[in-house]
C-alpha cells in the first residue's frame, strides 16, 4: 500500500487528537470535525490500510484506532521536525526565570533546573551532572591527619568534589604537601580529567623529592576516574505527574511504571546511553530496550557547564506526550542552562 499524503495528514489527525485526549480516535470523529472534506466510510478504509501498514492500532473494546510505536515515530520523525523547522524562530516558549546566586552550587541549580523543566512540560524531568570523566581539574588540596594519613580533595569545573585517602609514605611533611599542591594546581589547571598523567607534570630539579608523592596523587586522581557512573547525580521532578495521565489507570501499568521512576540507576543509564551520541534524541516506547517502558516515551538533549563539560538532560512521560511542545520546551531549556553556566565561567 501507498503511503499517501492523505495517510499522512490522517495519521496526524489521529496522533494528534490521542495527545490532547488519551481517547482512540473513530473515522466519524475525524469526518465530523476536522476539515478533510471526506466521508467517514472514506477515512475508516485510508485508517484501516493505516493499521495494516502498522502505524495504528485498536483497542478491542474500541472501534476507535490510538499510534503505534511506528506511528509516534514517524510522527516525530517527519510531522514535529517539520513543525520545528517552520518554528525555529518561536520565542513564545518561557525563558528560566531561576535566581542563581553567584556562589550557588552547580549541583543546587541543577536541582533547581530540574524543578522548574517539570513545570514547563507536566511530565517527569531529569538533569544529570557531568561525570568525572567528563570534567576538568581545577582544584587539589593535600592534607595530612591522623598521623601519616594523607587526603586528597579534588574539586573539578562542574563543582563536584572527589575525596580520596592512603597511608603517606616517606615522611613529607605539611610544607612538602603543600609544594606538591603548588605544583599540580599550577600545572593541572583545565587540564581533562581522564587526561591528566604523570607526564603532564614538570618537576624543578630542586623539587625532585617530592616525585614519589606526586605520582601517588597522580593515582588516586586515576582511582576517581574509574568511580562508576551509579555514583553520579542525577536530580528527578515531577514523578507522580505520570502516574496522573489517564493511560496509566490499570494497575499492571502502574506497578510498571512505578518500577522505573523509582530506580534513579536504571533512569539515569537510560539518559546518559541515548543522549551521549547525538544533541538530541526521542526513543518511544519498545525503543527504550528496558522492561516497564514500553509506554514511556523519552526526549534527551545534552548541556554544557562552562562550555567544557557535558551533562544529559531530559523528560520522561508517556507516549502519548505532546512531543512537540515538549521539544520546543527542552530544547530551550538546555541551551538556556549551557548560558547560565557559560556567563558564570
Amino acid at each position: 500500500m501507498e503511503f499517501t499524503e492523505r495517510k499522512i495528514e490522517i495519521l496526524k489527525e489521529v496522533v494528534d487528537r490521542f495527545i490532547a485526549k488519551a481517547d482512540p480516535v473513530s473515522s466519524e470523529k475525524i469526518a465530523r470535525d476536522s476539515e478533510f472534506n471526506l466521508s467517514s466510510a472514506t477515512i475508516r478504509k485510508e485508517m484501516a490500510e493505516l493499521e495494516a501498514m502498522g502505524y495504528l492500532t485498536h483497542p478491542h473494546t474500541s472501534a476507535g484506532r490510538t499510534p503505534t510505536d511506528k506511528g509516534y515515530r514517524f510522527y516525530v520523525d517527519n510531522v514535529i521536525k517539520e513543525e520545528l523547522g517552520v518554528n525555529a524562530g518561536d520565542e513564545s516558549s518561557p525563558a528560566l526565570d531561576i535566581a542563581f546566586g553567584k556562589n550557588m552550587e552547580i549541583e543546587i541549580i541543577l536541582q533547581k533546573s530540574a524543578e522548574m523543566l517539570t513545570r514547563f512540560t507536566n511530565y517527569l524531568s531529569m538533569v544529570v551532572a557531568p561525570t568525572i570523566q567528563q570534567s576538568r581539574f581545577k582544584h587539589i588540596e593535600l592534607l595530612k591527619f591522623h598521623g601519616e594519613n594523607l587526603l586528597m580533595v579534588l574539586i573539578t569545573d562542574t563543582g563536584r568534589v572527589y575525596k580520596r585517602s592512603s597511608v603517606l609514605e616517606g615522611g613529607y611533611t605539611d610544607l612538602d604537601l603543600q609544594a606538591a599542591t603548588n605544583i599540580l594546581n599550577l600545572q593541572l589547571r583545565d587540564k581533562n580529567i581522564i587526561d591528566i598523567g604523570i607526564e603532564d607534570i614538570k618537576i624543578q630539579k630542586g623539587d625532585s623529592y617530592l616525585i614519589l608523592l606526586v605520582n601517588k596523587i597522580i593515582d588516586l586522581i586515576k582511582e576517581c576516574i574509574k568511580e562508576n557512573f551509579q555514583y553520579n547525580r542525577i536530580f528527578i521532578h515531577g514523578a507522580s505527574l505520570i502516574l496522573q495521565q489517564p493511560e496509566f489507570i490499570d494497575l499492571k501499568k502502574i506497578q510498571n511504571v512505578l518500577r522505573v521512576i523509582e530506580n534513579e540507576y536504571l533512569l539515569m543509564k537510560l539518559l546518559l546511553d541515548f543522549s551521549r551520541d547525538k544533541d538530541f534524541i526521542v526513543k518511544i516506547g519498545s525503543e527504550l530496550f528496558e522492561e516497564g517502558t514500553e509506554d514511556l516515551s523519552l526526549i534527551a538533549s545534552k548541556y554544557k557547564i562552562y562550555g567544557n563539560s557535558t551533562g544529559a538532560i531530559g523528560v520522561l512521560g508517556p507516549k502519548r506526550m505532546d512531543y512537540s511542545r515538549v521539544i520546543r520546551n527542552l530544547n530551550l531549556f538546555r541551551r538556556n542552562l549551557t548560558s547560565i553556566f557559560s556567563s558564570r565561567a
